[in-house]
């Protein structure tokens, strides 16, 4: 499992542009949100398979994997559940309403990614259902003027082996970009019993994009996203509480593209756009090649934005509005036409967004958004979102925000089924929560600190439950109050232009409410303390970076007993170097879990030790 230290709490990042603290670009320093901004340098320097590669240090984010490749991956934000992590790919929302309302984070793979960003905390003011924990945006390579090609190969450890290429061409009129990778892995494997098959998996992605400028003041766009993925992985023994190995694999396949238009009229002071976007997701289950079941999803959206500006003295206001329509799909099929988890289901939500954002100077920001959601299925609702950012005097910055948040309960919460494991709950009503944080941070030209401290209460929370005398498990809307707080801790340090050396420290406190009582038990799998310590070197042709991560302590649930057990606190290292041999070519290794640290996510599933790899990039052209 590969962990680097990203060290980008959102005072600590260079002044960049972020698009998923507002409903319009803003500037990072001028935010009061809380954000992590991982850009193409990072993601080059160590040039790690899976974007959830990177996310597992930003602060506050948990990321649990059940193995080897492949395997299932969540990613927690701030003690959130994995389902409440909106995720968004170039503009598309990526959540999976036929994997349990989360985002696949075992099927994005790294390559072709040109930045990353992590909105921490609620925001369904902006962004809507699924966003109590925070926001994920991923972007892929844009299309610029020039011509370029770009790949790269490598091959290592489990027989892996990961390809890929692509190409821009473009014109200051537009341009378009195209890339594809795939990656391949033998495996390990991941019975708790050792000396059965190794568990493999298959990905092959492919992205384009492109842009047209009609004027100078009007843009046209499309992209679109094809993901193949296959995996192979073993059964789970509830007698004993861990995986055996068994034949078992699992297709998953995704086709999604948005297509936008954006006119500015008056120098830019007044912007409109509409958007249409569709993704369709697939995931199916096979026993020995096979058939078992099939679960198809869809996510349709039709939007216009409209925004307008006025620039008075040092002061600037931009007002917002928004309407969306959206349409998500759900459709279970079952090897016996006449189980009860064949399901056709679907909702329908139209939102009206407003967002207000005043800026003094770069000395102060604040900015105000509400939402209102007419949900076919539930009541309407409406959210609140507040932030602040204040510049202080000898480089001091304080920050602040305040989210409201709601998610409904996924198709497989309400409508899921499986014979002698599963039932669902149709009951269910939508998770709510309210969070702020606030943090102070300071900066000179080679030092930079920031520490924030967040909370957020949720109510309704969907929990699981068993039934003893039935063994089934179950979902309910747990009684009272949920909490989740922490601290987050980011340092920098660059003492030349060739060095950087950088540290994270996150704490968390998260709680969940259960149905009994009122009485309320840690979250499981969220580590109460964990930290890294990396250095980045890149002199001449020389690039090197090493990393330590420390996960602490978390809770897990043992399935032979169900009861509550602790996963030991573990460290991992990790290695990455280039060697650039000429303006074109670059030879690449690296190193995953150094120290061969022995570890669990989730309890009974076997994670990869030791791993090194070997390749050569190519990047020609502008």
């Amino acid at each position: 499992m590969s962990l680097i230290l990203l060290a980008l709490a959102v005072t600590i990042a260079s002044p960049s542009i972020v698009v998923t603290a507002a409903r319009t670009p803003v500037a990072l320093d001028l935010s009061g949100a809380s954000i992590s901004a991982i850009d193409r340098t990072t993601l080059t320097a160590f040039d790690l398979p899976f974007a959830a590669d990177y996310l597992r240090l930003v602060p506050s984010v948990s990321v649990a994997s059940t193995g080897p490749l492949g395997a299932q991956t969540q990613v927690r934000i701030r003690g959130a559940e994995a389902n409440q992590t909106l995720t968004f790919i170039d503009g598309i929302k990526a959540n999976d309403p036929a994997s349990g309302g989360e985002f696949r984070w075992e099927t994005l793979l790294a390559d072709g990614l040109d930045k990353v960003e992590v909105l921490r905390g609620p925001q369904s003011a902006l962004w809507g259902s699924e966003a109590i924990g925070g926001v994920v945006n991923v972007s892929t390579r844009t299309p610029t003027a020039g011509t370029a090609l770009f790949g790269k190969a490598e091959a290592g450890s489990f027989g892996t082996w990961n390809l890929a290429g692509g190409g821009n061409w473009g014109t200051d009129k537009g341009g378009v970009t195209a890339q594809a990778a795939y990656l391949s892995s033998d495996g390990i494997d991941n019975s708790a019993v050792q000396g059965g098959d190794k568990d493999g998996f298959h990905n092959f992605t492919a992205t384009a994009k492109g842009i047209y400028h009609p004027s100078p003041d009007s843009e046209v766009g499309v992209v679109a996203r094809y993901m193949s993925a296959n995996t192979h992985f073993d059964d789970f023994d509830y007698g004993t509480g861990q995986s055996v190995d068994a034949a078992l694999s699992s297709g998953a396949e995704a086709f999604a593209v948005r297509g936008y238009a954006r006119l500015d009229l008056f120098d830019g002071r007044w912007s409109q756009q509409v958007e249409a976007v569709l993704n369709d997701t697939s995931n199916t289950n096979y026993d020995t090649g096979a058939f078992l079941n099939q679960s198809d999803g869809s996510i349709g959206k039709l939007a216009y934005q409209t925004t307008g500006s006025l620039q008075s003295g040092d002061f600037s206001h931009a007002l917002t509005g928004a309407i969306e329509y959206e349409r998500q799909t759900f459709t279970s099929t079952d090897v016996d036409p006449t189980a009860l988890s064949n399901q056709d289901r679907s909702r329908d939500q139209t939102s009206l967004i407003a967002d207000y954002r005043l800026t003094y100077a770069q000395v102060f920001s604040a900015s105000a958004s509400v939402r209102h959601d007419i949900n076919s299925q539930y009541a309407n609702t409406t959210t609140f979102r507040a932030t602040a950012a204040l510049a202080l005097p000898q480089g001091f910055r304080a920050h602040a925000s305040f989210g409201e948040g709601v998610s409904d309960p996924s198709f497989f919460d309400l409508y899921g089924y499986f014979p002698a494991y599963f039932i669902g709950n149709p009951d269910l009503i939508p998770e709510t929560s309210q969070g702020w944080d606030a943090g102070i941070g300071w900066k000179s030209q080679t030092f930079a600190v920031d520490v924030t401290w967040f909370t957020t209460n949720l109510t309704n929370e969907i929990v699981s439950t068993y039934d003893f005398a039935t063994g089934l498990a179950g979902v309910a809307n747990a009684s009272g109050t949920s909490e989740r707080q922490g601290l987050e801790l980011s340092a920098t340090l660059n003492p030349t232009d060739w060095l950087e050396i950088a540290g994270t420290y996150a704490y968390l406190d998260a709680t969940e409410q259960q149905l009994a009582n009122g009485l309320a038990s840690r979250e499981l799998r969220r580590p109460k303390n964990s930290g890294s310590l990396s250095a980045q070197v890149a002199k001449g042709a020389w690039t090197a970076s090493v990393a330590a991560a420390f996960i602490g302590e978390r809770y897990d649930t043992d399935f032979a007993t169900f009861t509550r057990v602790t996963l030991p606190a573990y460290t991992l290292v990790t290695l990455a170097g280039s060697y650039r041999i000429n303006d074109a070519i670059a030879l690449t290794a690296r190193i995953e879990n150094a120290g061969d640290a022995r570890y669990e996510d989730v309890v009974g599933y076997r994670t990869r030790g030791f791993g090194a790899f070997a390749g050569v990039r190519l990047n020609w052209g502008k």
